[in-house]
């Protein structure tokens, strides 16, 4: 899966990922690189499934309505598990308006898809629950599995949005509502945007982990209830918090070291006023952090935004 909220470079990896995968891209000669394309990536067949061209056409018939859309997600996760476990066809009625033309585009897209691809699916999947569903497909086919995340901070994507073509663009609103659900978990491939985009040392990165699937591919494992994914999310929510809160205390302690007194008092009330700023918006997911990400120099950006100095 390559996943992300929106204008976080999704299209951008996949085109390089095309790119790379073709032989078209021939200024990436690093070692790691060149050693992939001698692995079984390169002597596979690649077939790339994007949600936003099943979708073509149909945006306002279903994402605009968000119980049609869960129906269509369930619906294109079924198909896929069809195809994939080479299960009978479902040709029962359904009550969704373009469900054949979704089906039709996917079996276009499936038309190179065997034993030996690698299939890449392309969407927000801003629920670990929609994610988890694709794991268990995977599982369920004892196939290698991967999911590559790309996020940054809202202000970064916003403004990338907003660079888009008009037809391209996605509200404020929509972009707000799926940075507010997003769910990040560490033991995804967790890449951060914001700075520098996607570099080569990311690529070189997702081009292992994908190499690593291909050859160990997913165990069945006994099935979690969603209540208690929840709760256990709710737990990994809480402890992550409390640890990004330490980790900016700490820092805080630290850069008042050098002021005096009445400075220090003064600006201890300002900046602790925008660190609770600042975790209020991790936690709306407006600002989007990983375990593996510089604390200090995600909040100094923040400060920085708020002309703090």
């Amino acid at each position: 899966l390559i996943c992300g909220p929106p204008a976080c470079l999704k299209t951008t990896l996949v085109q390089i990922l095309r790119l790379i995968l073709n032989h078209q891209l021939i200024n990436l000669q690093s070692h790691c690189i060149a050693k992939l394309f001698e692995s079984r990536i390169q002597q596979s067949s690649h077939v790339f499934v994007s949600f936003d061209q099943l979708f073509l056409g149909y945006e306002n018939d279903i994402i605009e309505n968000e119980t049609n859309w869960k129906a269509y997600r369930t619906l294109i996760a079924d198909e896929i598990e069809r195809v994939i476990l080479s299960k009978t066809a479902n040709n029962l009625p359904t009550h969704l308006k373009h469900a054949s033309s979704i089906r039709h585009r996917l079996s276009q897209s499936f038309e190179c898809l065997h034993s030996q691809s690698i299939l890449f699916i392309e969407d927000n999947f801003y629920y670990s629950s929609m994610r988890h569903r694709y794991r268990q497909i995977a599982q369920r086919a004892h196939i290698g599995f991967i999911i590559i995340h790309l996020y940054s901070n809202f202000s970064v994507a916003y403004q990338r949005n907003q660079r888009r073509e008009c037809s391209k663009r996605v509200s404020a609103s929509a972009m707000e509502n799926i940075y507010s659900k997003y769910e990040l978990f560490p033991e995804e491939l967790l890449i951060n945007t914001t700075l520098r985009g996607v570099t080569s040392e990311h690529l070189k990165e997702i081009l292992r982990r994908i190499e690593k699937s291909c050859r160990e591919p997913e165990d069945t494992v006994e099935s979690i209830d969603d209540e208690q994914r929840r709760i256990a999310t709710e737990i990994n929510q809480r402890n992550f918090m409390y640890q990004l809160d330490q980790k900016l205390r700490k820092f805080l302690s630290k850069y008042l070291q050098d002021f005096s007194q009445n400075e220090k008092k003064l600006y201890a009330e300002k900046i602790n006023k925008h660190r609770q700023e600042f975790l209020d918006s991790v936690k709306q997911k407006f600002i989007l952090v990983n375990t593996d990400d510089d604390v200090e120099e995600v909040f100094r950006r923040f400060l920085k935004e708020q002309n703090f100095s």
